[in-house]
């Protein structure tokens, strides 16, 4: 689940008067690339307000989101850590080294960050949604609800606070409130990939496939899928009957990350119903090997058990 919920959470951007001075021209020129989504561009022009002002935390903090965005994480992780060396009363710095330390799976200390960052800007509908989704990553499904009912009740418009609501509805066994908050995300921005990733899960498992698959095409025009969207539209391809298909995004999804287990374990599935043995037996030694879903090592080795040497 790790990427399914990748995709959901807001960044913040540090507010500083640029000024007259050099620096704050740097730094201004960084924020408009940054928000401009020129994330290279906006590492140099930080790098310069900080050539000039190396205690200009608001640039720490905000080349810190430009690191995050070119996935250099621990570039990241420095920069948000000198902010708050200089600033430890930044919120922004501690909701962002959440995000971070999310996207590197780092969950306990994301949710210590955002506790901070509620600490300091209480009820901050983005750092109660994002600390809720680092619970839900942590299986802490009740606590990951009260935080997106809270969110909701500060913002009831938050599209992300309701498509993450979703997410907790459905692992408790609960679709029809899942499939209500995924509408619900998606009428608010329907241009939110989230929530038609989800969509075609929550389809998928209702046996309407065709609705899967149309919320599917919509995820894909509005950009490349993330991995647990590939392996989502995998699903639905899977129930159709139409192999070649599922095969083709289950090895998307994987491309995008080799380790989600889940895509794995469906590929290997799929490769058993093709009666492709070697490759099933391949994907679902490696789900195994992980082990790092006990559910699916488990349905793994039945499997493996089942297969003719």
């Amino acid at each position: 689940m790790r990427r399914q919920l990748g995709v959901a959470l807001l960044l913040v951007l540090a507010g500083c008067n640029p000024g007259r001075t050099t620096a704050a021209f740097f730094y201004a020129q960084g924020r408009a690339q940054l928000e401009a989504g020129e994330y290279e561009a906006a590492v140099r022009s930080f790098t310069r307000a900080l050539s000039l002002n190396p205690v200009l935390a608001v640039a720490f903090n905000d080349r810190g989101l430009a690191h995050y965005h070119l996935g250099q994480y621990q570039n990241a992780l420095a920069d948000l850590d000198s902010a708050l060396h200089i600033n430890h009363q930044l919120e922004a710095s501690y909701n962002n080294r959440g995000l971070v330390r999310d996207a590197l799976g780092d969950y306990r200390n994301a949710v210590a960050d955002y506790d901070q960052a509620l600490l300091l800007q209480a009820e901050d509908p983005l750092a109660l949604n994002n600390r809720g989704l680092a619970k839900y990553h942590l299986h802490d499904d009740e606590s990951a609800l009260a935080d997106f009912n809270r969110a909701l009740q500060v913002r009831p418009g938050f599209v992300l606070a309701r498509n993450n609501r979703g997410l907790v509805h459905l692992r408790q066994g609960q679709p029809d409130e899942a499939l209500a908050d995924f509408l619900a995300a998606m009428r608010g921005d329907p241009t939110l990939r989230e929530a038609h990733v989800n969509l075609v899960l929550v389809y998928d498992q209702r046996g309407e496939y065709d609705s899967a698959l149309a919320h599917g095409r919509w995820a894909q025009r509005l950009g490349r899928p993330s991995a647990i969207g590939f392996n989502n539209l995998g699903m639905a391809f899977f129930h159709l009957r139409q192999y070649d298909s599922a095969l083709a995004y289950f090895d998307s999804s994987l491309a995008r990350d080799p380790d989600l287990v889940l895509a794995l374990s469906n590929r290997g599935i799929v490769n058993q119903q093709m009666g492709r043995t070697a490759a099933a037996r391949h994907d679902l030694q490696a789900v195994v090997q992980m082990g790092t879903d006990p559910g699916l090592s488990a349905d793994a080795r039945r499997r493996l058990a089942r297969l003719r040497p």
